[in-house]
């Protein structure tokens, strides 16, 4: 299966009248199954597909999975998430210093609002994802949605922003 795997562009009207698109796609390494490692040459391939060149921001709703542990979403990779603790860090680089590392050239911008897997996305949460889509999409920046699955967390967003899927539209911008 390609990565991003489930990407999909959409298009929504904010309150303040601004018309944005945005895609939303699942959490790299996503295609290969739900668990196990994630090496960092399919995260290399992922972040090669993602559309929009050398002005993408990645908006990640990545956080713990709804278990008694609360494992880490970050758990499969080479790298941490903002909410991981020293433990799970262990020596790991950010997300962000990680994409910087392996992709200087692609300037990806990282927005880390971590979420709870099948958990309801908070409305704080999705009152901070509109406002980051507003901010970014009139500095003409592509914006990528993830969750893990690519439509349960990033379906709420959608549904909040009562965003109309353009996905048989070509794919980039």
């Amino acid at each position: 299966m390609a990565e991003p795997f489930r990407l999909r562009r959409w298009k929504a009207h904010l309150e303040n009248g601004l018309e944005i698109q945005f895609f939303t796609c699942a959490r790299p390494g996503r295609s290969k199954g739900s668990n196990g490692q994630v090496l960092d040459d399919n995260v290399d391939r992922w972040v090669k597909s993602l559309p929009g060149g050398q002005s993408t921001t990645v908006i990640s709703l990545l956080g713990r999975k709804q278990t008694s542990t609360g494992t880490s979403e970050f758990s499969f990779y080479s790298f941490h998430g903002i909410l991981d603790n020293p433990a799970e860090r262990r020596g790991k680089p950010s997300f962000q210093e990680w994409l910087d590392r392996h992709h200087p050239d692609r300037g990806i911008q990282l927005l880390e609002l971590p979420t709870i897997d099948f958990k309801a996305v908070d409305q704080t949460t999705l009152e901070k994802v509109s406002a980051a889509l507003a901010e970014l999409s009139d500095g003409g920046r592509t914006i990528v949605i993830m969750d893990s699955g690519g439509f349960t967390r990033t379906g709420a967003v959608c549904s909040h922003l009562k965003a109309k899927e353009l996905t048989g539209h070509p794919m980039r911008p």
